[in-house]
């Protein structure tokens, strides 16, 4: 059987949420491979260059906050940071008036990391975010935050979502002393 008749088969037999699935799968394939490719090609995978190019644009930014705007576990964004501190990428200095906050900056040889690459992740997105236009890109975007957003929710505990849900999308509450105690404000 063809590759293009297994498709038409499957769109005929699957229920649009296994459906939608299937090319969910695809594409988390075709993420791993080409990042597994990146590394081999040139020494850092996706999410480490992505995290790369975060801590480029934007220069001091905290781990917890990288975290929350990557939409990822701090405990999985700490590995990425381990790593391309390790390759001396990047640097943690110590916040100047708070020696427990550190700052995430990118080195000299991180730079070069982040200049534009051919076969790439976010090359080959670049690629086709230049066919399909504004509205497809503003649709698909919002069907993945949505997605996104169910899948965590599904996952997290009941107390989870309520905190999650105080907390809004943005990240982290900061906490503030009040009378003497600390709360939390979203």
């Amino acid at each position: 059987m063809s590759s293009a008749s297994a498709v038409r088969l499957a769109q005929r037999v699957l229920s649009p949420e296994l459906e939608f699935m299937r090319l969910l799968w695809a594409v988390e394939h075709g993420l791993q491979t080409t990042s597994k490719r990146m590394a081999r090609r040139i020494g850092v995978t996706g999410p480490q260059r992505l995290a790369l190019k975060l801590i480029g644009r934007f220069p001091s930014i905290a781990p917890s906050e990288l975290a929350a705007f990557l939409r990822l576990h701090p405990s999985t964004v700490t590995g990425v940071l381990a790593r391309l501190e390790r390759r001396a990428l990047i640097e943690r200095r110590a916040h100047s008036h708070d020696a427990r906050r550190v700052h995430l900056f990118v080195t000299a040889s991180g730079r070069r990391m982040i200049r534009p690459m051919p076969d790439t992740v976010e090359q080959a997105v670049k690629r086709l975010l230049v066919r399909v236009g504004g509205h497809r890109l503003a649709v698909a975007e919002g069907v993945l935050v949505q997605l996104a957003d169910a899948l965590l929710t599904h996952t997290m505990t009941p107390r989870q979502q309520r905190d999650e849900g105080r907390r809004g999308p943005i990240g982290p509450r900061k906490r503030v002393r009040r009378r003497g105690r600390r709360r939390l404000r979203p």
